[in-house]
This record gives structure tokens, C-alpha cells and sequence, in this order.
């Protein structure tokens, strides 16, 4: 980032160049980044990343409500595997105790063949049945403890997301504050660039003034000096003819010092539309007038007069003839942003730094308070 003195410099050239090419001494002006462009830009990357975080806010949430619930269910199954396992050392302790069913106490009093085997099937499966229960809410609880394992790490990765965009919307926010500052000391040092070039023209008109009205003074006295007189001659002598006095010079009119103005040449409409289609996908630079890369006003200034020059910033351009019926070649542009009209509300621009030169509409490229000017 740029010092504040390193803006009042930037201004005292910017005045010196601007002031050097009124008084006709040929220095080239220095190039001007669109700061108010790039403030525009960071701003709508830090509405973009609040965005982004509310919805993974909104993510996490779901996923810790989901995780709670998992962990409800998991507790769950953990008391019903306690109560059967309860209940399955109860019947084994009891069986224990007694001395446990004999096989001949089972099969005591059997009459056939198919009473046998009923007894013996349900001497087997008592205790298997209450074993297999127990083994089916354990692999549940498995399933359960396995969704839970998930669910963590999704939640982890989430927060992780979260604690990222904290950081860019921090980054951001600094970039922010720091192109507004930046934008307002330039706005200061072009007032003071402004006020010096009026104070340059006004001593420019009042020196030639003066040194217009010294010479015509000087011419008036040597005429009048160089008169001659005949009043002094005696006798009859005839007095030589008077020369006719030679015309005296008229004082100069001092020339008007020129005045900065819209200016007033015009352009082909088609070979403007054809420069900016041909810059399509160059990147943006703050400050860059090509030919690889453009700020947004250099980009117009090269489509403008086919040169890598800078013809000026936004605000010179809304200096410029507004029309109210745009055509292809026409200037479109607001205090930060602008960009060439293309038709069909479409217009072409050095958008941003992720972008580049793009295509958009004029309504989304602009966002508002836009007006179309005549180059």
C-alpha cells in the first residue's frame, strides 16, 4: 500500500504534468489508478464471502444437530445392550445356581417322537434367542458408532471452512479500509493538483499580460520620441516637406490561456467495439494501460484511440457529452467503474482481478448511477 507521502507526490506530479502541458512545455502525465474501482471490487468480495460464510454457518448447524441426534441414538442402544446382557446373565446365574436342566429332566415324560424333538429344539434356543438379540443391537450400535465417526469429520471439515472465510472476510476487510483510506488521500492530493494548476494558468494569463502592456508602452514612447520638429526655422527658406509618421504599432492582444475541455473529436463506433473485443481475457492491473493488461479506464482509453496511453480517469470521463440514446463505441461509466457499450445493454470492461476484460451487461457491470458520454 502506498504512504500518504507517497500520494502527495503522486500529486505534485500529476499537477506538474498537467500544469506543463497548458504552458505548452510537452511532459507527459504520469498514469492515475482507478482506486474507486478497485474499492468497488473489494467491497463486493467481502459482501461475496459474508455470503459464503452464513451459508457454511448454516451447514455446521445442520451437521452438529445431526451428530447430537446420532450420539442420542447410540446412547440408546447402549442401555438396551446393558439390559439384555442383564437380563441373559440372570437366566445363565439361575441355571448356574440349580444346577441347569438335564437332558433327562427334559425329555422326562415324553410320550412321542414329536414331543421330543420340540423339547429338545426349545432347550437349545432359550438362551440363543436372548444372545442373538444382544448381538443384533451390538452391530447396530456399531452402525451407529461408525455414522457418528462420519459425522465428526464432516463437522470438522466444516468448521475448518469457517475458520477460513473468517479469515479472508478478515483480509478483506482490511484491503477494504485500506483502498478507502487510500482512495481518500487521493482524492485530496487531486484537489491540491487542481488548485495548483489554476494557480499556474492564473500566473501564466497575468505574466503575458504584463509583458504585453510593457511592449506597447515602449512602442508609444519611441514614436512620440522620434517626431521632429520645424518650429525653429527662420528667413524665407522654404522648410523641408514633413515625413509622414510611420503607423503606430498596435499593442498585442495576449492569446487566452487554454482551458482544459471535453474534448471535441469523434471516433468510429465499430473500430472502438473492435479494440475492446480484441483485449477480451487480458488481465486487470491496477494502474495498467496494456497491452496485456488494463485498468478499467485504460482499457477505454486504448479502445478510444487505439494507443496504450491514459486519456484520463472516471471522473474525467463523466466530464465528457452524455447521450441519452447510446451506440456501439459509446463511453459507459459511474464515479469508480466504466467501460465500452457495446449494444444490446451490453457492455465491454476491465472488470477485476479475477475476471479481466469480460463481457456483461451494462446493469450488472455498473451496479447504478451510470450515464453514457461521446468520446
Amino acid at each position: 500500500m502506498r504512504t500518504a507521502n507517497t500520494h502527495k507526490n503522486m500529486a505534485r506530479c500529476a499537477a506538474t504534468a498537467t500544469l506543463a502541458c497548458v504552458l505548452g512545455l510537452g511532459l507527459a502525465a504520469p498514469a492515475y489508478a482507478d482506486t474507486a474501482s478497485d474499492l468497488a471490487c473489494a467491497r463486493t468480495k467481502l459482501e461475496q464471502i459474508g455470503t459464503q460464510t452464513q451459508q457454511i454457518y448454516d451447514e455446521l448447524a445442520t451437521q452438529t444437530q445431526a451428530l447430537d441426534q446420532t450420539a442420542g441414538e447410540i446412547t440408546q442402544k447402549q442401555q438396551e445392550i446393558a439390559d439384555g446382557q442383564a437380563k441373559l446373565s440372570t437366566y445363565v446365574a439361575g441355571e448356574y445356581k440349580t444346577g441347569g436342566l438335564s437332558l433327562l429332566q427334559v425329555l422326562t415324560g415324553v410320550d412321542d417322537l414329536s414331543d421330543m424333538l420340540n423339547r429338545l429344539f426349545y432347550y437349545g434356543k432359550v438362551s440363543d434367542k436372548q444372545a442373538q438379540t444382544i448381538q443384533e443391537v451390538k452391530e447396530l450400535k456399531q452402525q451407529l458408532t461408525n455414522k457418528q465417526s462420519e459425522q465428526e469429520k464432516n463437522v470438522a471439515a466444516t468448521q475448518k471452512k469457517v475458520d477460513e472465510l473468517n479469515a479472508q472476510q478478515a483480509e478483506a476487510q482490511n484491503v477494504v479500509n485500506s483502498l478507502d483510506s487510500q482512495l481518500q488521500a487521493e482524492l485530496a492530493s487531486e484537489a491540491e493538483a487542481n488548485a495548483a494548476l489554476q494557480a499556474g494558468i492564473n500566473a501564466s494569463t497575468a505574466e503575458k499580460a504584463t509583458v504585453s502592456n510593457e511592449t506597447a508602452g515602449t512602442t508609444e514612447n519611441t514614436n512620440n520620441g522620434g517626431q521632429t520638429s520645424n518650429n525653429n526655422n527662420q528667413g524665407g527658406n522654404t522648410p523641408a516637406p514633413t515625413p509622414a509618421p510611420a503607423p503606430t504599432p498596435q499593442p498585442s492582444t495576449p492569446a487566452p490561456a487554454p482551458t482544459p475541455s471535453a474534448p471535441s473529436q469523434s471516433v468510429d463506433g465499430g473500430s472502438v467495439v473492435s479494440r475492446a473485443y480484441s483485449k477480451l481475457g487480458c488481465a486487470y492491473s491496477w494502474g495498467g494501460i496494456g497491452p496485456n493488461s488494463f485498468d478499467c479506464s485504460g482499457f477505454v482509453s486504448y479502445c478510444l484511440t487505439g494507443r496504450y496511453c491514459r486519456l484520463g480517469t472516471t471522473g474525467t470521463f463523466m466530464g465528457w457529452t452524455r447521450v441519452s440514446d447510446p451506440q456501439p463505441g459509446d463511453v459507459v461509466v459511474n464515479s469508480y467503474h466504466t467501460g465500452i457499450y457495446i449494444g444490446g445493454g451490453q457492455m465491454i470492461h476491465a472488470s477485476d482481478y479475477n475476471t479481466g476484460v469480460i463481457i456483461s451487461s451494462v446493469a450488472a457491470g455498473m451496479n447504478n448511477n451510470y450515464i453514457f458520454v461521446r468520446y
